[in-house]
Formats: C-alpha cells, structure tokens, sequence
C-alpha cells in the first residue's frame, strides 16, 4: 500500500522516508509500506535527482523494506543507476526473509510539518535488523555540507549489535578492516549516504 503522495523531486524522497518511519511497525511478510518509486539520475529522465541522492533513495528504500519500482525510462539508464539498481547486496537488504522495516535510529533533524518538502540541515541513521543477526545501517546527510555521521555505541545497541563490530561498505561492496565499537563515516552534503552491513564481532 501506498503511504503517501507521488516521490518527483528530491523533497518528495525527504517527505516520503519522513512519513514512513513512523509505519515501521505495520509492515511485515504479507504487507509493505510503498514510498513511491525510484527515481534515478539519468538527465534525460523527465524527474531526476543527483548520482548521490538516487543512490541515497535506494539505500533507504531497501532499509525500509519497500518496493524497489524504478520510475524512470529504463531504456536511457544512466550506467551509474543501473549499478545501484543491481546491486545485489543491497537488493539482499531489501529481500531479507526477516521482514522488519527498518526505522531512524538516531537523527538532529527537526519536527517539520506533515507534508514538508523542505529538507533541514541535518542527519539520520536508519537501521535495519536482519535475519542472521546482522543489520544494515543507512546513514544520511540531509545537510548540504559534508560531515561525519556517526552509529555510536548507542547506535549499535538499538540494533542488538556490539560491544564490538564487523562491518562491510555495500556500495563498495569490500569490509572495513578492523572491529569496531562505533562507526563514523564521512558524508558529503545534499543527500549524500553511506551504507553499512555490520555484524557482533
């Protein structure tokens, strides 16, 4: 089922995440809560976002269990979206037999009114519980300036993950060497994410 209006624009993809977060608890085997389509890159589409944030829109997407429904002309793809649309790791994330949406973990933005399009400076950190016992961390910098997102110790636990981690970079698809107890990333500005697939050390 639908949770809210069309997704056209970047602002669209902040309302949407922001109005799905809530519905976390409502989505499972035999029933999912639908953002709306992707939409890609590609400048030939008539909507499109940047590299960043069509890839940013997909993480989360599959954080949240949604429905991967690409909304662009898949005939002019851009090669960059076709590699994020088949990535299979984080198609993984999405398909995982678990089931449980995942939900904003910790985050500085604001409240914002029902239906806003207009996207604060700040960050969040979306996660998702997994079925072997892994979860997959989304970290987003809604900012239009780069910072450093952090899952701290805190972050970790609300996942039943820790004291010490494991983790693995799904878009570049390699690990991060070493275990951690907290995991820090640099994020670009204007949608930019990162996204993590950490394990109990």
């Amino acid at each position: 089922w639908r949770i809210g209006g069309d997704v056209n624009g970047w602002g669209t993809v902040w309302n949407a995440a922001r109005l799905n977060a809530p519905l976390a608890p409502y989505a499972g085997p035999g029933g999912w809560n639908d953002p709306d389509m992707l939409v890609g890159s590609s400048p030939h589409a008539a909507v499109h976002n940047t590299p960043a944030q069509a890839r940013t829109q997909f993480g989360l997407w599959s954080v949240m269990a949604a429905p991967l429904l690409i909304g662009s002309n898949v005939l002019n793809i851009s090669a960059y979206d076709l590699e994020t649309y088949t990535n299979a790791e984080v198609i993984a994330v999405d398909q995982d037999p678990l089931g449980k949406q995942g939900r904003i973990i910790a985050s500085d933005c604001p409240p914002t009114a029902l239906a806003s399009e207009t996207i604060p400076a700040c960050y969040q950190i979306w996660g998702r519980q997994l079925a072997d016992g892994s979860a997959a961390i989304c970290l987003v910098n809604w900012a239009p300036t780069a910072t450093t997102v952090t899952c701290d110790a805190a972050c970790l636990k609300a996942l039943q993950l820790g004291p010490k981690v494991t983790a693995r970079d799904l878009w570049a698809k390699k690990p991060l060497h070493g275990t951690f107890t907290s995991l820090g990333v640099a994020v670009p500005g204007n949608g930019a994410s990162a996204l993590l697939r950490a394990t109990t050390a």
